[in-house]
């Protein structure tokens, strides 16, 4: 894990948004837990936790194949069921095909809540760090890998007006780490890669696509789940905010 620190000025940076400004309320671990109690099977959500960057893992790598929301519907319960398995083998549970379907059934994720703000929440460090940046004079964006519109979540979470520009793959028609989906930021905005950071949780998706196009990347690792990593990395954004706003001292 190394520290993040600018090589000079930045003019934009760009965040993933779940998991980075949003997460569920409760978070999947937790929801997951409880659903592993219904067929008799206790656990820890901190084991979950831990295990869920696996999970992760293999989300991010089947949805930049093939987006989930381009497959049928058998393909996606399939997708889920194998998302679901690989995460209880993960954390050390059964996983065998008749409890994976029975957690699953009983399991409420991303996939079966409706795509507003009512199931989320906001951490703490977002608006303190967007007006950081806003005020050092630095551009800011969010680039997600979300199906749909996510404007009306950042409105409702209050940092729509702290953002330059609300980017989606369901819009552009690219996955990150597509180095288009980072484009289309970079472009509207016209901003050089060399002088953007992209933030997000995702080392497969968030760090490999920033740098696939030259961007700054750094893993944003709010629950200790990526030590030894060899990527910048910080615990909140307000770290990040005051890196760059430090770096604003350099010449170019």
């Amino acid at each position: 894990m190394g520290m993040f620190a600018t090589n000079g000025p930045i003019d934009l940076v760009t965040f993933d948004l779940y998991d980075t400004l949003i997460e569920l309320d409760p978070p999947r671990w937790e929801r997951l837990a409880d659903a592993a109690r219904t067929q008799g099977i206790e656990t820890d959500p901190l084991t979950l936790r831990d295990a869920d960057r696996l999970a992760e893992d293999y989300f991010t790598i089947e949805n930049g194949r093939v987006p989930i929301r381009d497959r049928d519907a058998s393909a996606r319960d399939a997708f889920r069921m194998e998302l679901m398995r690989r995460w209880l083998e993960a954390a050390g549970l059964p996983h065998d095909p008749e409890t994976t379907r029975a957690v699953r059934n009983a399991y409420i994720s991303e996939f079966d809540e409706v795509p507003d703000h009512h199931h989320y929440r906001l951490f703490d460090d977002v608006l303190p760090a967007l007006r950081t940046l806003r005020r050092a004079g630095v551009q800011t964006a969010v680039i997600s890998n979300a199906d749909a519109d996510v404007t009306v979540v950042c409105t409702h979470f209050a940092f729509a007006p702290l953002m330059d520009l609300i980017v989606t793959s369901a819009l552009v028609g690219y996955e990150k780490p597509d180095p288009r989906t980072y484009h289309a930021a970079l472009e509207p905005l016209g901003i050089d890669p060399e002088f953007a950071v992209h933030v997000g949780d995702q080392p497969k998706s968030d760090v490999v696509g920033a740098r696939g196009v030259g961007m700054g990347a750094v893993l944003i690792d709010r629950y200790g789940r990526h030590n030894g990593v060899d990527i910048p990395t910080v615990s909140t954004l307000t770290e990040l905010a005051d890196a760059v706003v430090v770096g604003q001292g350099a010449k170019r």
